[in-house]
């Protein structure tokens, strides 16, 4: 938490949280302090009850503060503290830290670590947190004995730092901007009626807020500041945590209301998740990395092609590779029979045009071709590498001089960290008889979506694509090879109202559809023609949904 530097001299980054009814100081001390009781044994356990999976199981300690797991390798906290260890404490054993990512629009940072975690916080999607049941946590500083001015109960003396984690409740009263970290969960301390009220203090900054959703408990904010009013003056120490007041008055050690004129209530402030998950799933969640499309290559409809969809900020540019493989493709380290010998590779806008051209890589490109690792096995293979703005793209793989064969066209993406990322990928190819298949591979990264997959054959028609597969048939594979899902005519599938309320089902009964969690891996989807459908050109999209 960051103390307001214009009432208090803040000699470390202060950063901190009290769990209901005390003052908020700059000061490196750790504790939380209770509006009832100011117990500092107390809440310093997971909470029970109403409260059990609060997310207290979600937190572990990064130097003095706290942090959030929030993926198998990521965890978040609050920037302003800055980095202060390379360790991350969690569930007893310690992550070691490998990189981070600061967020220029708030107070969050995310550090990434080599180990993987057993379990991590479900981020909060939605902007309704007003009103909202909360829980917080944080290690913020104990209580120490009530401090007297002119005889009269003011504060309460810096009580004993002991780095205890604890908790405590209130509700999210309105959501505002702080100058220079974005928008804020801001929560009064307004005596609410919950028997654990909480506020925050030093020690606290980069504890969570926890809002309850359907029943399960998500990550909603990062503490990081609190506002006054406050004051300071003769004490023990000479420093000593003013009153906190409700909108009622001061209240004593053992929940005694004080009479008299009050100052308005004081409140505290948590970076709010939900209006950064853009860039939070950039970074620990960016979905689709890239698909390899392995098809017969002919002319005319019977090119090879592979779509994507950018989508994130419009100012930020996307880098990306496509390779366009043939004498180089090999299965089981063995040269295919019938490779495409001399791959041309173009890249086109949602508009038709030609973005870029390539035919044998080791042109303008081949330097940082080959210093990203993705020079072909073949000088006549072809690479083109873009730095593109958000929309929708076509790659076009065709032969030199109107050959054909088999041909392998991939899309990769170059920067999974920015705000936009590949959402959407597609191939279209041509589909023959046995092994004359049109095989996707795709790799995920994701950790909250679904993968939505279609294989399209006779709505083409509809698209001016002639000779398309009448009836084409789905399967998606794991790394070994393993079958996790196949269908053919995607309203037979057990989920199909789920496909179907999300926007995506095909067109024609008889084209595929599959929907399936799609945890990070990589994973071959393999597009057929049903039974005695015969052959022709069909369509295979990938798609990441809720």
């Amino acid at each position: 938490m960051i103390v307001r530097k214009n009432l208090f001299l803040a000699d470390r980054a202060a950063a901190w949280l009290i769990a209901l009814a005390v003052w908020c100081f700059a000061a490196p001390t750790q504790g939380i302090i209770l509006f009832r009781t100011g117990d500092p044994t107390a809440n310093t356990t997971e909470p029970t009850g109403q409260l059990a999976g609060s997310g207290w199981q979600y937190e572990g300690t990064f130097g003095d503060f706290l942090g959030t797991a929030i993926a198998p390798h990521y965890f978040i906290t609050a920037k302003h503290f800055g980095i202060v260890s390379d360790k991350f404490f969690y569930h007893g054993t310690n992550y070691t830290v490998v990189r981070w990512f600061e967020d220029s629009a708030s107070d969050l940072r995310i550090f990434e670590v080599a180990e993987t975690f057993p379990l991590f916080a479900p981020l909060y999607p939605r902007g309704d947190e007003v009103g909202q049941h909360l829980v917080v946590i944080g290690r913020g500083s104990r209580r120490g004995p009530e401090n007297l001015v002119n005889g009269q109960p003011r504060g309460w003396d810096w009580g004993a730092t002991d780095s205890v984690q604890r908790w405590g409740e209130n509700v999210v009263t309105d959501i505002r901007q702080l100058s220079g970290f974005g928008e804020m969960l801001y929560v009064l301390f307004n005596q609410n009626g919950l028997p654990d009220e909480a506020h925050l203090s030093g020690g606290d900054s980069g504890g969570a807020v926890f809002l309850n959703d359907g029943g399960i408990w998500k990550l909603a904010a990062l503490n990081t500041d609190v506002d006054g009013p406050f004051y300071f003056g003769p004490g023990g120490n000479g420093l000593f945590f003013a009153a906190l007041y409700d909108e009622r008055g001061r209240y004593t050690a053992d929940g005694t209301l004080i009479s008299g004129n009050a100052p308005v209530p004081s409140g505290f402030y948590s970076s709010r998740v939900s209006s950064r998950l853009g860039w939070i799933y950039s970074i620990i969640d960016p979905g689709l990395a890239n698909i390899a499309t392995r098809v017969s290559v002919g002319t005319g409809d019977r090119v090879s092609i592979a779509g994507f969809i950018i989508q994130g900020d419009a100012l930020q540019a996307k880098p990306v590779a496509i390779r366009g493989l043939g004498p180089s493709i090999q299965a089981g380290g063995v040269p295919i029979p019938g490779r495409l010998a001399d791959p041309v590779l173009e890249l086109h806008d949602a508009t038709g045009a030609i973005v870029s051209t390539n035919d044998n890589w080791r042109g303008a490109q081949a330097t940082e071709i080959q210093n990203r690792g993705l020079a072909p096995g073949d000088e006549r293979e072809a690479v083109i590498i873009a730095s593109l703005a958000t929309g929708n793209y076509t790659a076009v793989l065709r032969g030199a001089g109107g050959g054909n064969g088999i041909g392998l066209i991939e899309v990769y993406d170059l920067d999974q960290r920015g705000d936009s990322r590949l959402v959407n990928l597609s191939a279209r190819g041509f589909v023959g008889t046995g092994n004359d298949v049109l095989i996707g591979g795709l790799i995920g990264r994701s950790v909250s979506k679904r993968l939505l997959l279609r294989a399209l054959g006779p709505e083409l028609a509809a698209h001016g694509v002639a000779g398309q597969l009448i009836d084409p048939a789905l399967e998606l594979h794991d790394a070994n090879g393993a079958i996790l899902s196949a269908n053919d005519n995607w309203r037979d599938a057990p989920n199909s109202s789920e496909i179907a309320a999300s926007g995506l089902a095909p067109s024609d009964d008889r084209e595929s559809a599959i929907l399936v969690p799609f945890p990070p891996g990589a994973y071959t989807a393999i597009v057929h023609s049903s039974g005695e459908a015969g052959t022709g050109v069909a369509l295979l999209e990938a798609y990441l949904v809720n």
